[in-house]
């Protein structure tokens, strides 16, 4: 990690950086090395604690399942502790847009959602147009989770919805009865008004 740092600080001094919205960031040759260099670092990392590619290959059987494509590119990026749960390992895979965060002892999908964007990668586009109501999205979260996560028992837990601008629509369901890291565990599926799955989040077995 320290090799790491070095090149950031290095590349920050006398690399190409371009501005964005969000601040300074590497541009061209600087980006490819950095990049090279944080893959080769946190190839490094995981080896003293992935699982061996054969296991791996069992959280990939479910991202698909999940996804419900079976010829979906999927790939390994690193293993680290879950935010959710420091106590418990979880494995990031990424496809062409998405991430997942998946629980390396079960192989559970904890997190689903856009994959952080590249220089210059168009973001992904969902449907928001204005094709269902608030509570037709409600009972397609409660469809999705009854299929992903069908032990999960919705009316014991306590509802709570968000939105975006009417929009983009967050249907989560809270264990009021204990905390880890400081909050109650949840599940939340976010939908756009178009119906388009935005993101999902499953703390529950953590």
């Amino acid at each position: 990690m320290d090799k790491l740092r070095v090149a950031s600080e290095n590349e920050q001094k006398n690399g190409q950086l371009v501005d964005t919205p969000q601040g300074k960031v590497f541009a061209g040759e600087s980006a490819d090395k950095m990049k090279k260099l944080h893959d080769e670092t946190m190839a490094e990392v995981d080896a003293l604690t992935d699982r061996p590619e054969s296991e791996r290959q069992k959280a990939v059987i479910e991202i698909k399942k999940f996804a419900d494509k079976q010829d979906l590119v999927v790939d390994y990026k690193h293993t680290g502790k879950s935010v959710y749960n420091t106590g418990v390992m979880e494995e990031v895979y990424t496809t062409d847009y998405d991430q997942y965060e998946v629980d390396a002892r079960n192989n559970r999908i904890i997190q689903f959602g856009p994959r952080p964007l590249e220089i210059g990668q168009e973001p992904k586009k969902f449907d928001t147009t204005n094709r269902y109501s608030k509570s037709e999205l409600e009972t397609m979260a409660r469809e999705f989770i009854t299929k992903n996560a069908p032990e999960v028992k919705l009316d014991d837990l306590v509802a709570k919805v968000g939105d975006k601008e009417g929009v983009n629509f967050f249907f989560r369901w809270e264990d009021t009865s204990r905390e880890i890291e400081d909050m109650h565990p949840f599940i939340q599926v976010g939908l756009s008004r178009g119906g388009d799955l935005l993101s999902y989040t499953d703390t529950l077995g953590l």
